[in-house]
């Protein structure tokens, strides 16, 4: 059943929208963002003894969004794939005979050359597994490097800005694949591969990495009229586990892909971690 939510956020231009939203969150008319910002931390109730700096030093709430934090708040665990960012494992799963499904929510499916929009590329992680993690706007919103490796490539997916909250998980077909998304393609030092796709979400809908100030999803900055865009690194980038990747300046949800040497070696990878909040670093 479409409730009055669903309706209202189908007609709504979510891009334009979270355009608009994000802006407000970067503005500088003190003390409104102040307050602003307060609100925001105790309404989420935020986690500010683990934060870089006390809650007075962010301007606006786009700035507290995107904190960093303390050094050494989060510990990296020594196994070869561990969490890259702070949220819920909602699903995972295998792909096996012939068959790359991802699982959306129960009774929902959708298709990893879909989510890729790239058949090729799709096909490397024939026989690989998936994770879905799931950021709360409590949690702590910079993504890190799963994996210690290289930056082979990335790509960028243009879309909407549905809400990735469980309501339109249930309801939208294919979500993250209508969804705009960044991926972060990194190769392991034995060739093994991993995805890191990052979807983004209605409210400011913005993803950035740090290897490429170019790559900045929702800012009026990319080429919306392909399906999809393909950017390759101008010298080598590698990233060591736990490094930051990138961050969400609101939202959302990361999609891990790893392919079949990395399964091979780690069978029960994802599986103890389903339904449980995980943290940056913590083991898969």
């Amino acid at each position: 059943m479409n409730t009055p939510f669903y309706v209202f956020m189908k007609l709504l231009p979510k891009n334009a929208a979270s355009r608009a939203f994000g802006a407000f969150t970067r503005l500088n008319i003190p003390p409104f963002t102040r307050w602003a910002r307060s609100a925001f931390a105790r309404y989420y109730k935020l986690n500010m003894a683990e934060s870089e700096y006390p809650l007075s030093h962010y301007k606006n709430i786009g700035e507290l969004f995107i904190r960093r934090l303390k050094p050494g708040a989060r510990i990296i665990d020594n196994a070869e794939v561990v969490s890259p960012v702070d949220g819920v494992l909602s699903q995972t799963g295998t792909f096996d005979d012939g068959k790359q499904t991802l699982i959306q929510t129960k009774g929902k499916f959708y298709e990893l050359k879909d989510l890729l929009r790239d058949d090729e590329m799709a096909a490397r992680f024939e026989e690989g597994a998936f994770a879905t993690i799931y950021l709360a706007p409590f949690n702590y919103h910079r993504i890190h490097s799963p994996v210690k490796g290289d930056l082979v490539d990335a790509s960028y997916c243009p879309g909407t800005l549905w809400p990735v909250n469980a309501g339109s998980v249930e309801r939208v077909e294919g979500l993250f694949c209508i969804n705009e998304r960044l991926t972060s393609h990194i190769r392991l030092q034995d060739g093994s591969e991993i995805l890191v796709v990052k979807v983004g979400a209605t409210n400011v809908g913005r993803i950035g990495v740090v290897y490429s100030d170019e790559l900045l999803v929702n800012a009026g900055k990319l080429d919306r009229s392909k399906k999809r865009l393909d950017w390759q690194p101008a010298s080598n980038f590698h990233f060591e586990k736990g490094d930051e990747l990138g961050r969400f300046e609101m939202g959302s949800t990361v999609i891990l892909i790893v392919d079949k040497k990395i399964r091979e070696r780690h069978p029960n990878l994802f599986k103890s971690r389903l339904g449980k909040a995980v943290k940056v670093g913590e083991a898969l």
